[in-house]
């Protein structure tokens, strides 16, 4: 990786981002993997994930960019970033892996470039929002200079029309913080402030109501966050139409959000979806806008390409057969039955349910919950469910199963990608978690599994559980080390199906680590 300006030190001094460390973190819509498949719907040819170059802009310490190079070895990660401090912590999580298609560069925006080439797809998530106006036509300068020919681009940033409220009570904090410097201080006071306020307003006004609200938010936000992203004085909202037509000048035309379900419409009154669906393609743009509108959204996942991409937004029904499908659903009653049409009822791991009679459709859901975190291919989910069923074929089954796939990967009750992500099918004899995760889980319960999500592990415990996995040791060999340092059992705690405690569960060191193993893989843990 041959990048001329990897050395250039930025000539300002320390940020503060040097001064008050923001944790890194995995984004599922930046992966490439996701933005290609957004591509390739609206009728692009963008680069496989797993040979191409990516880069991203603010970096920080690598926490959404390194778990990418972790998981694509042929694949090439360029991150820049201002603050030297985060990028120094970033380099020593770079060599601690051992990865050699990762470059973290303490360098400024300003600075970047055709020296570092083209990339197959740019990302700048929370930067474009927190950056002077004259950082930010740079960034659609190198958006436009830097990407590839059939390259995507990722943005993010605060939107309005929410924002505007947003907008309202980061001006009474930054007031009253005006004089404060220090981290601690400035967003204790930023929630005090917040907290008189919101209680002084009279309820029962719409006035009232929104600061509620905005206290809320800000009291569950992490000090870190509140401190970069609020109380920043250079934080600045848009309009949708107003970063698009910005891209527009500079050769780049707005392809569309990174959350595809974000177009899906069922959720609004049959008014506004008449009134939406009205729009041609090419005011795709503005039919977006006036969504905003209606939703009030705050934050927007933009995604760019070169204007001179011929883009096809009219997407089929059969378009899912062309994806790997991914669900976590299961039943709320397993032994419901398959095969005739009475209701068995799925739930998603956020709580979501679904009510399904048919039985293709019962076998199809029953499929997915059991292969996650694996895709299945269209393909593959059709004969599972078929095999589910004692091999009944029926003339509609593809038909039916199209249809609610459709819906299902249009809402995003259903995850739809166009390459699998690697993941072990099973458990072997010596299993072995992720390397970055087990890292990760030296230093806190947050870790990042291999469909670039953040992971929380429960307790101690697991978390020397998952160092045990390296692939050098069998289960057994785990099972004792296990019962050398918890005892030769394991006590589980339980809930009743209204969540009240329920009667604990003691197992046997070997049922708890079996138990665990097939936790592990649930969770994306585990590499072949």
């Amino acid at each position: 990786m041959n990048i001329q300006s990897e050395h250039r030190q930025p000539v300002t001094g320390p940020t503060p981002y040097d001064e008050v460390y923001y944790p890194g973190h995995v984004y599922g819509l930046t992966h490439p993997n996701h933005l290609a498949t957004i591509a390739t719907v609206y009728g692009m040819q963008p680069a496989p994930v797993e040979h191409c170059r990516v880069l991203e802009l603010g970096c920080g310490v690598g926490g959404n960019l390194l778990p990418m190079a972790f998981q694509y070895p042929d694949s090439e990660f360029v991150g820049v970033d201002l603050s030297g401090v985060t990028i120094a912590r970033g380099q020593q999580n770079i060599a601690t892996l051992g990865l050699n298609n990762i470059k973290l560069l303490h360098c400024d925006i300003m600075n970047v470039d055709t020296s570092f080439g083209k990339f197959d797809y740019i990302i700048a998530h929370g930067v474009y929002s927190w950056v002077p106006p004259h950082v930010r036509e740079k960034m659609m300068a190198i958006f436009k200079q830097n990407l590839a020919p059939r390259g995507v681009c990722y943005v993010s940033y605060n939107a309005h029309p929410f924002s505007h409220l947003r907008d309202m009570v980061r001006d009474m904090m930054r007031y009253h913080t005006r004089r404060l410097t220090g981290m601690k201080e400035k967003v204790g006071q930023a929630r005090a402030i917040l907290k008189f306020l919101s209680e002084g307003s009279k309820a029962n006004t719409v006035h009232g109501a929104i600061m509620r609200d905005q206290y809320n938010r800000v009291l569950k936000a992490p000090d870190e966050l509140l401190f970069h992203d609020d109380l920043d004085d250079d934080a600045t909202a848009f309009l949708l139409h107003e970063v698009a037509e910005d891209a527009g000048r500079h050769g780049l035309q707005y392809l569309g959000d990174s959350h595809f379900a974000r177009r899906y419409l069922a959720g609004h009154s049959e008014e506004v979806r008449a009134t939406l669906q009205r729009f041609p393609e090419s005011e795709f743009m503005a039919r977006d806008q006036y969504q905003d509108f209606v939703d009030g959204n705050g934050f927007r996942r933009t995604l760019f390409c070169h204007d001179d991409v011929s883009v096809n937004r009219q997407i089929d029904v059969d378009f899912v057969r062309r994806y790997h499908l991914l669900s976590t659903t299961s039943p709320l009653d397993p032994e419901a039955c398959l095969t005739d049409d009475s209701p068995m009822e799925f739930e998603n791991h956020d709580g979501s349910r679904i009510t399904v009679t048919n039985p293709i459709l019962k076998a199809a859901h029953l499929c997915l919950g059991r292969a996650w975190p694996r895709a299945l291919s269209f393909s593959e989910l059709l004969d599972g469910a078929r095999a589910l069923l004692d091999g009944r074929r029926a003339n509609d089954d593809e038909r039916a199963l199209t249809d609610a796939m459709y819906i299902l990967a249009c809402s995003g009750e259903v995850s739809f990608l166009v390459s699998p992500p690697f993941l072990l099918k099973e458990v072997t004899d010596h299993p072995q978690a992720s390397l970055l995760a087990r890292k990760q889980s030296q230093t806190g319960p947050l870790v990042t599994n291999l469909l670039h999500q953040t992971v929380q592990l429960e307790d101690d415990r697991t978390r020397y559980f998952l160092q045990l996995l390296d692939g050098a040791r069998t289960i057994d060999q785990i099972t004792a080390e296990m019962t050398e340092a918890f005892g030769s059992t394991i006590r589980i705690e339980q809930k009743d199906k209204d969540g009240s405690p329920a009667e604990p569960l003691w197992l046997s060191t070997r049922e708890s680590v079996e138990r665990s193993l097939a936790m592990v893989s649930k969770l994306g843990l585990l590499v072949a």
